[in-house]
């Protein structure tokens, strides 16, 4: 991923309470991105600040601060259902003297093209028996308490690896159609692995679900802070409890056939502050220090 530095047009001068204005320079991935894609933002000032945010399509994302408050980052993502076309990405800003600057750019989405799959599963998956449904729906309970509660803390600091020994397929945002009827759009990279091949943590991170669904089977999903997570469905094994730590490599589970399924094979999703991106982005991810311990200059944090 190219990145090149755009400078916002924020002139130096003097704020309110007496600070000077800072000078601003973005930068974010050069040229088009395909729905589904993660960005990597920079912001760099030339006076200290206390807290930056990057906001697109309704979604803020807090920006981590660098020790001397003049380098912030952040990952963006764009949902793979997100429109085409310019995009904006608006950065604020606020100074040691509570100061606040903002500034627009954009960036321009393209279509992902993704593919229609049909695929032919056991009936009870595509109209459930009403005895499942409170099952069902507690499971989507399960999952949206896992997005309400992420860690603000990155635990990253490079590139992502595969979760296992095995070849991508190209169906990450396929138009799904099972037994003849559409259904969801396939929010996730299936990967073509052999029953009971051991899947590890691509990164490192928290556990923060790891249980049986109806529709995902054998799940984990793994919080690696700042807003990032990653899900691995359909496992025959879980090998993590919930609230555990874990390092890139370390073993998660075993690919199985478990839920809605038509063989063995890993699910790999993400999602990048509840965006819903392809998880190949995560291969490349910048490298980043370790997140600071001091927050701001002022003591507080967000």
């Amino acid at each position: 991923m190219i990145l090149l530095p755009a400078v916002l047009a924020l002139s130096a001068g003097v704020a309110t309470g007496g600070c000077r204005a800072p000078a601003l320079t973005a930068r974010i991935p050069a040229g088009a991105e395909k729905q589904g894609a993660v960005l990597a933002l920079t912001l760099e000032s030339d006076v200290p600040l206390a807290h930056a945010t990057a906001s697109s399509n309704g979604r803020e994302t807090p920006m981590e601060r660098d020790a001397d408050g003049r380098l912030f980052r952040a990952l963006l993502g764009v949902d793979f259902e997100s429109p085409v076309g310019s995009r904006a990405i608006e950065f604020e800003v606020e100074g040691l003297c509570g100061d606040r600057h903002r500034a627009t750019r954009s960036a321009e989405i393209v279509s992902g093209r993704f593919p229609v799959q049909k695929l032919r599963v056991a009936p009870a998956y595509v109209e459930p028996p009403a005895s499942e449904l409170d099952r069902i729906r507690e499971d989507k309970e399960k999952v949206a308490r896992v997005w309400a509660s992420g860690d603000p803390e990155r635990r990253w600091t490079g590139p992502f690896h595969l979760p296992v020994d095995a070849e991508p397929r190209d169906n990450f945002g396929s138009r799904r159609v099972f037994n003849g009827k559409p259904r969801s759009s396939h929010e996730g990279m299936d990967l073509a692995a052999a029953a009971g091949q051991p899947v590890t943590a691509p990164g490192p991170g928290r556990v923060a679900l790891a249980d049986d669904l109806y529709f995902s089977g054998g799940t984990v999903i793994l919080d690696h802070g700042a807003g990032l997570f990653t899900l691995y469905f359909h496992l025959s094994r879980l090998d993590v409890k919930a609230g555990q730590s874990v390092g890139q490599g370390q073993p998660i589970g075993a690919v199985g056939a478990t839920g809605r399924a038509t063989g063995p094979h890993l699910h790999w999703g993400a999602r990048v502050n509840r965006a819903r991106v392809n998880p190949l982005g995560l291969l490349q991810l910048p490298s980043w220090p370790p997140p600071p311990l001091e927050k701001s200059l002022t003591g507080q944090s967000r």
